[in-house]
């Protein structure tokens, strides 16, 4: 007999139905609405003074009985900076249900402040997963939130530790014969208690961001949790509902090319764009071309709204097309529709921002999936494509994007690729500048960006109102610079480099003591602190994308002065090339010649790398700080 398959609402109101019923069957370390007095009038936590905020208690019961979960969260604010501890937003997977208070301490006696129903905002991502932000009321300097949370389903993560201290989180999920799981462990804090059903950490440190590492959500100590398939039993023994979840990678695929949301959308046939594709057709002759174009068409016919999404916002993508707003899934499948009509063999790929964490590719995870992109085969070669972003040029992803693997999503093609970058950020910069007798530096400036540099440049750029408020705002960040004038070009032109040019004296660069007087010869362009300053890390360093500079200076030396002495020559380089330096002084009469290159080839250094690389720029640091050193005739 074929098993009987419910419809999912109807499933979905069976465990809400039961969800009324549920009782916690192990008593928990706190009950909602019952706070402890010392609690309320504790200031700061003890084990981490500077503390914003620490997570009292997090306790999380599974219950085998009707597959309903319940959640405790209860947090106290220490400073006002951890008063955003009451605005959160909170993945789940089904409709939720909710009860919040927050508690403070007014002339000795506990005030309750009710959470109500119109500061809960609920948002359907898909049929399937929805998200809520709640907005705690009266949240202040000492208070206390209380968090009830009740919905079926196991959530998709659990956490013992977070960026704030976790004074005890603890995770109970009842043995079921009728569900089955995994859960992943991550992180490097050992677990207080951890049983078979039973997970707890206690006096969880705040997680500390080191500089250039991808998402602190990769590396604090948590569960992920993917359920793999739910079976019920019915009558006489036979299975009364069967349903397999995303236990490969295989069956993602499998799941996305199904979803209205995703694969089904892209197969509706886009009859709305084919008058773009027929005026690329007409007016652009090579393939390359044709791509480009198609890539400006889309940015120019729809606004991203900001928001990371694998699914569409809509139940078809006409929809937000007509808008000209949408999330990034709404954009990008509109990208490879449009693609598609003009023959270029493309793909959409699934993956996870950095800010979202990495994909694992032996724990398969959905959940874990939430952005969408276009790839393209083109003569033997592959070219990724993101729409949402004006700056953005073919086979260029917004650092956003860039986290390790995606997915290729495809009934035939489905396989892994991989997202660090071909193209760096490259700067080159040249100054050329005269010493004059009152020790201020007169000449030019020219700064060229190109790829990442020139796509931060011009983000950068859009933030002010004026060119004169980019050049106020560039003297402020170089004491002592005075621009005189001012040139950009290429800026217009995503596909160009942007190139800067300026005439500028610089003053408070040269110091004097007697007759010698020092200036640094890298002048803004000086490390001066090794941003890796612990000894040891758990974690990869992660600079996203390669990086190359090109600085010189050609400095000329008024009459009586002369050089007394100069940096050394320094080549710094790690065994594999992945960082290098070269920086060199030459001096030819009253003309100073600095020419420094540094080089960074490789994106991601691994833990047992990073010894190496942290002395490098300790060398390197040492070697920024060597001046030359003039003397008076």
């Amino acid at each position: 007999m074929k098993p009987m398959i419910l419809n999912k609402r109807l499933l979905l109101l069976i465990f809400s139905l039961l969800l009324i019923s549920t009782a916690f069957s192990q008593k928990a370390p706190i009950r909602f609405g019952k706070v402890d007095m010392k609690d309320l009038e504790m200031t700061a936590y003890p084990s981490d003074t500077s503390a914003v905020a620490a997570i009292l208690c997090d306790y999380g019961f599974f219950s085998s009985q009707d597959f309903s979960f319940i959640r405790l969260l209860r947090i106290k604010i220490f400073k006002k900076e951890g008063t955003s501890w009451g605005d959160r937003v909170f993945p789940t997977s089904a409709k939720t249900n909710i009860r919040g208070i927050t508690y403070n301490l007014e002339d000795g006696n506990i005030v309750q402040t009710k959470l109500k129903n119109e500061s809960i905002f609920r948002e359907q991502v898909t049929e399937d997963y929805y998200r809520i932000r709640v907005a705690m009321p009266n949240v202040q300097e000492g208070s206390i939130i209380d968090l009830e949370f009740k919905h079926p389903w196991l959530p998709s993560e659990w956490r013992f530790q977070d960026v704030i201290p976790v004074r005890w989180s603890e995770l109970i999920i009842e043995n079921s014969p009728y569900i089955e799981f995994r859960k992943n462990f991550f992180g490097f804090e050992p677990l207080a208690v951890s049983t078979p059903t039973r997970w707890a950490g206690k006096n969880m440190p705040a997680f500390k961001e080191e500089p250039y590492m991808s998402s602190y959500k990769n590396y604090i100590t948590k569960f992920d949790i993917e359920v793999l398939n739910i079976k019920l039993p019915g009558s006489g023994g036979t299975i009364g509902y069967f349903r397999e979840y995303c236990s490969t990678w295989d069956a993602v695929n499998q799941h996305l090319i199904k979803s209205k949301y995703f694969g089904l959308a892209m197969k509706q046939g886009g009859l709305y764009l084919n008058s773009i594709a027929k005026d690329i057709s007409s007016n652009y002759q090579t393939p390359m071309d044709q791509l480009i174009a198609a890539h400006q068409a889309i940015k120019e016919a729809m606004k991203w709204n900001e928001e990371e999404a694998l699914y569409i916002s809509s139940t078809d993508l006409r929809t937000p097309f007509t808008k000209k707003l949408g999330n990034a899934s709404d954009i990008n499948l509109n990208l490879i529709i449009l693609l598609k009509k003009l023959g270029f063999d493309v793909y959409p790929v699934a993956l996870s921002t950095r800010d979202n964490g990495f994909l694992s590719p032996i724990n398969p995870s959905l959940d874990k999936l939430n952005y969408v992109i276009a790839y393209v085969f083109l003569d033997d070669a592959g070219y990724f494509l993101d729409a949402t972003d004006e700056y953005l040029i073919v086979d260029m992803l917004p650092p956003r994007c860039i986290n390790l693997d995606g997915r290729i999503i495809d009934e035939e093609k489905s396989t892994w690729i991989t997202l660090i970058p071909d193209k760096k950020s490259k700067k080159v910069i040249q100054f050329d500048l005269v010493l004059e007798e009152d020790n201020i530096l007169n000449g030019k400036i020219a700064a060229t960006n190109y790829d990442y540099a020139a796509y931060n440049f011009r983000r950068d750029f859009e933030r002010y109102n004026s060119e004169d408020e980019y050049l106020n705002a560039l003297e402020s960040k170089f004491p002592g610079l005075e621009i005189l004038t001012y040139e950009l070009s290429g800026a217009d032109s995503i596909y160009l480099p942007v190139h800067e040019a300026m005439d500028v004296t610089i003053k408070n660069r040269i110091s004097s003591s007697g007759n010698s007087y020092y200036i640094n010869p890298l002048l803004f362009e000086q490390l001066t602190i090794n941003p890796f300053r612990v000894e040891q890390r758990n974690y990869p360093v992660d600079f996203v994308y390669p990086a190359e500079t090109v600085y010189s200076l050609r400095l000329t030396l008024p009459d009586g002065y002369q050089v007394k002495e100069v940096p050394k020559q320094i080549a710094l380089k790690l065994k594999d090339n992945s960082l290098s330096a070269l920086y060199q002084v030459n001096v030819l009469g009253q003309t100073v010649q600095v020419t420094y290159k540094f080089t960074r080839n490789k994106t991601i250094f691994s833990d047992d790398e990073y010894p190496d690389m942290r002395t490098f720029f300790s060398e390197l640091v040492k070697k920024h700080a060597e001046p030359i050193v003039l003397t008076k005739l």
